[in-house]
């Protein structure tokens, strides 16, 4: 028994042996070597760039915030940044970044940049507002890389993000950029964007927030987020349609419409267009500030008209009114307005004076006649989103109180609008 015994342990340290022989083969070198040939591979691809990177970036887990671009340009120490957020092309940001070994190899930007850190920074009041800000990463993990792209992973978000080598100088791929989303967010009045690939009918709608609803045949959807490119759009992810991977839209300043994998996209008139022109053009704005009534000349141009907003430009007053066109009501429709320095909040007036500032409470834009010289006005009158109380004005307001930065009225009560040129 004992001699059996001896011959089974014998027999499986050989085994074990001859396993740790075959791993010592596979691997000449340990893992943290490997590792740090990994990082350096790294250090000299992003070194490797004579323009730089265009970085997609994508904040919130659920890329609540859509897409946008910035470009970086990387040397021994620094990072240098660029983006269009800051509307300046020009504009450069640097700061220092780091290589480390946590998850694999890892992209961290460590020391504060105001356009790298812009989505991340949680003292921001924009996004999901003071505390959390746009959620987003500063820290990411390498997941793949090529000569000529580089695939994130934001750590906190899990997104995937994606470096391009840029071929032109940062302020000019920037520029492109922002001419390109000028061209395409000026076209008004498109409800949305079909065309048939491969057979397969399909459907693009622009919402809010840099997403896109895709509709493929009659019972597939997908709703995702977008970035701005040069050419057009490009899609947090692939969309397979008719047999082909969509990720891109090229936009035809020519037709004025997007093409998608070379088929050519019929622009759709949305039926709520003529309705919200109807409302443009120059008004009398009645109302009391207080304590005495005002008249101020102003003029409504048009502003954003897409999916989910459809509003106007206000010229005429000290702050910008934040007026909008309701398809429902077809109304006009004052809404409340966080802005982060300063809120544009509805107010009881009456009662407790309660306001609020929060998303959906309004004034909608009630036509009437007055009574005496028989001219047609709209009223401002609650919209009935705020159910407890009743909004009787707007009132500029902010973590102090009244705000008086814009130097003008604050409080806007019983506003009344009186159209020139009918």
């Amino acid at each position: 028994m004992k001699r059996t015994l001896f011959y089974i342990v014998c027999i499986m340290a050989g085994i074990l042996q001859s396993c740790t022989n075959e791993v010592d083969d596979l691997f000449d070198k340990s893992a943290q070597e490997r590792m740090n040939e990994e990082l350096q591979t790294c250090k000299s691809l992003l070194l490797s760039a004579e323009y730089g990177w265009l970085l997609e970036y994508y904040p919130s887990s659920k890329q609540s915030y859509g897409g946008y671009v910035m470009t970086v340009k990387f040397d021994e120490q620094q990072v240098t940044a660029a983006s269009e957020i800051t509307n300046d092309p020009s504009k450069t940001v640097s700061s220092y970044y780091s290589l480390k070994s946590d998850m694999g190899p890892t992209l961290n930007f460590d020391t504060y940049n105001e356009i790298l850190h812009y989505f991340a920074d949680p003292d921001k009041s924009e996004g999901a507002g003071l505390g959390k800000g746009y959620e987003g990463d500063y820290e990411f993990i390498i997941m793949s890389h090529t000569d000529n792209e580089i695939v994130l992973k934001g750590k906190k978000t899990k997104n995937t993000m994606h470096m391009f080598k840029l071929k032109e100088p940062s302020e000019e791929y920037l520029t492109k950029v922002m001419n390109m989303t000028q061209s395409i967010t000026s076209v008004l009045g498109i409800d949305s964007y079909n065309g048939v690939l491969n057979g397969l009918s399909m459907n693009f709608s622009f919402s809010e927030n840099r997403k896109i609803e895709i509709e493929v045949g009659t019972e597939e959807s997908h709703t995702l987020a977008y970035t701005y490119t040069d050419n057009g759009i490009r899609l947090y992810e692939s969309v397979e349609i008719g047999g082909l991977e969509v990720n891109e839209l090229e936009w035809s300043d020519e037709q004025q419409t997007f093409i998608a994998a070379n088929q050519v996209l019929s622009p759709i008139l949305d039926p709520n267009y003529e309705r919200y022109i109807a409302f443009y053009g120059n008004y009398t704005m009645k109302y009391n500030n207080g304590s005495k009534d005002v008249e101020v000349p102003i003029t409504l141009s048009l502003g954003t008209y897409n999916a989910s907003q459809k509003n106007y430009t206000v010229e005429g007053l000290s702050f910008p009114l934040p007026l909008y066109y309701n398809p429902t009501k077809d109304c006009l429709e004052i809404l409340t307005l966080n802005a982060g320095e300063y809120y544009v909040a509805v107010w009881e007036v009456t009662g407790k004076g309660n306001l609020t500032w929060g998303t959906g409470p309004g004034l909608l834009g009630i036509e009437r006649n007055d009574e005496e010289t028989m001219e047609q006005y709209y009223s401002f009158e609650d919209n009935g989103v705020w159910k407890t109380y009743i909004a009787r004005a707007i009132i500029l307001w902010s973590a102090e109180g009244e705000y008086k930065g814009f130097g003008g009225d604050t409080r806007y009560i019983d506003i009344k609008l009186y159209k020139n040129d009918q």
